[in-house]
């Protein structure tokens, strides 16, 4: 992917995504309730019953330790951690990252990059929903579906961890060859449905 909010989702902001399993009794495919949209840096982000409560410096928080404040944590760091600018990208790491070497690095790539307004519309994603390939309470993984402006798919595969009361994203081993993003033609049938407005 070329597209610059794609390139930085991919190589600053993404977590592995694999695995099955689920903690007993957790509903994977419950759907966020009251739902509404906010703009962060031309990109409607959701802010719903579970989360996040706290919107402050550009950093989202606040979210239910449940499958739903999961999935809403992950795409939320995702896309604000890829786009925040200059004067933000320090307190959403502070506060929507795990601590650790990964974050470290992130943290240090970010400095080389300068961010100042909002995405191009042309490469701004559309969020379209996601799903949860693995939910435990103090970690779940979850699969982030996105669409561009010329109508090409991808699918971000992040992690999200329970840490100090909150879900935060965990940034993979900057060892790991894994790929944190994959283009799609169609979306699977089972994901939860979160479409961003037009």
């Amino acid at each position: 992917m070329t597209r610059p909010v794609a390139v930085g989702i991919a190589l600053l902001a993404a977590a592995v995504g694999c695995g099955s399993g689920d903690d007993a009794g957790a509903d994977l495919s419950a759907a966020p309730t009251g739902v509404c949209w906010q703009d962060y840096q031309g990109i409607a982000l959701p802010q719903s019953d579970q989360g996040p409560t706290t919107v402050a410096q550009g950093a989202a928080t606040g979210f239910e330790h449940s499958p739903r404040g999961a999935g809403l944590a992950a795409l939320t760091h995702t896309i604000r951690l890829s786009v925040a600018p200059d004067n933000q990208w320090a307190t959403v790491v502070n506060q929507e990252l795990v601590p650790g070497p990964a974050r470290d690095e992130w943290a240090i790539n970010r400095v080389q990059l300068s961010i100042t307004g909002p995405a191009a519309p042309e490469y701004a994603p559309r969020l379209l929903g996601y799903k949860i390939t693995e939910y435990r309470d103090e970690q779940s993984r979850v699969d982030v579906y996105t669409e561009y402006s010329d109508r090409s798919r991808a699918v971000n595969h992040t992690t999200v961890s329970w840490y100090g009361g909150d879900w935060r994203l965990q940034l993979p081993d900057p060892q790991s060859t894994d790929r944190p993003v994959d283009a799609i033609d169609e979306l699977p049938i089972d994901i939860v449905t979160l479409e961003a407005p037009k």
